[in-house]
């Protein structure tokens, strides 16, 4: 009988075996929430709020604990208004829950905000302002007794608001009073200098960059701030630093910067820029940040 089988062979093709991944790699949303944590914080409060929060429930979660809220930096940008800006850090403030201990504001912070960070942050550490758009400054800072450090940008301080710091935040270690250098003598600096000589004495770090005070106020401050580490005098020109002045400096300030140093590692590089330099508006306006009005989204 003749075989019925087809004389041809069949070909066998063969299917490679897909990869796999090795197990090294894992997903993403699997990550322990500290590191997550961790992540989160780098990328920004607008990012997070806008779009890191609404990836995932655990991201959500994650974004909605106190803990997320610890440090906080916020800045405005020319694309952004400022009342914007405002509310988002106020709803920050509310996630917080009193556990914010670190707060950067740049260039939106006025009377209201301050306020309202001052009445629920009695833990805040770090307060750092740059340019700020009210005249109650020293009102907020009598509710923040633990500050530790001080940084105001562009802001003018006053005799009266020295010695509101003095008297209300007694942990204070450092201060920060920079500002564009003008070139030319303010005795009402040497005034503010005199009062943080005789109301902070504690101070371990003062940097006064742009600051227009003359001897009058250097001197006070190295007869008060006896526990001084490090002062910044950079862009002061209305010193006269030759002879046994400078040598005091020299003598009893473990890191001393005189008005002719660099400017190099100081904070806001970017005040001492010309506006014609395309490196400021970088700064100011950089691309992909659109304004828009917040809804906090709870």
């Amino acid at each position: 009988m003749a075989s019925t089988s087809n004389p041809r062979k069949r070909k066998m093709v063969l299917v490679p075996k897909p990869k796999q991944q090795p197990e090294t790699i894992k997903n993403f949303l699997e990550l322990p929430s500290d590191l997550t944590v961790n992540i989160l914080q780098r990328i920004g409060v607008v990012d997070v709020l806008e779009n890191a929060q609404k990836v995932c429930t655990a991201w959500r979660e994650i974004c909605k604990d106190p803990a997320m809220w610890t440090v906080v930096s916020m800045v405005c940008f020319l694309a952004q208004t400022r009342t914007t800006c405002q509310e988002m850090c106020k709803h920050v403030v509310d996630r917080s829950q009193g556990q914010l201990v670190d707060l950067t504001i740049v260039d939106f912070c006025n009377d209201e905000l301050l306020q309202y960070v001052a009445q629920r942050s009695s833990q805040l550490r770090c307060l750092e302002i740059v340019y700020y758009f009210g005249q109650t400054l020293s009102e907020a800072l009598k509710k923040l007794s633990l500050l530790e450090e001080l940084i105001l940008v562009n802001i003018k301080m006053s005799q009266k608001d020295i010695e509101a710091v003095g008297c209300n935040c007694p942990l204070l270690k450092t201060l920060v009073l920079n500002e564009e250098a003008f070139g030319f003598s303010d005795d009402e600096e040497d005034v503010v200098a005199v009062a943080i000589g005789k109301n902070i004495p504690n101070l371990t770090h003062l940097e006064l960059i742009g600051n227009s005070m003359t001897n009058v106020g250097l001197q006070a401050i190295l007869d008060g701030c006896c526990h001084l580490e490090s002062l910044d005098l950079s862009r002061c020109f209305n010193f006269d630093l030759k002879g046994d002045l400078r040598k005091r400096c020299l003598r009893q300030i473990r890191c001393f910067k005189a008005p002719d140093d660099s400017l190099a590692g100081c904070r806001y590089p970017q005040m001492y820029l010309d506006f014609d330099d395309d490196d400021y508006y970088d700064y100011y306006d950089p691309p992909g940040v659109d304004d828009y009005d917040y809804v906090p989204s709870d």
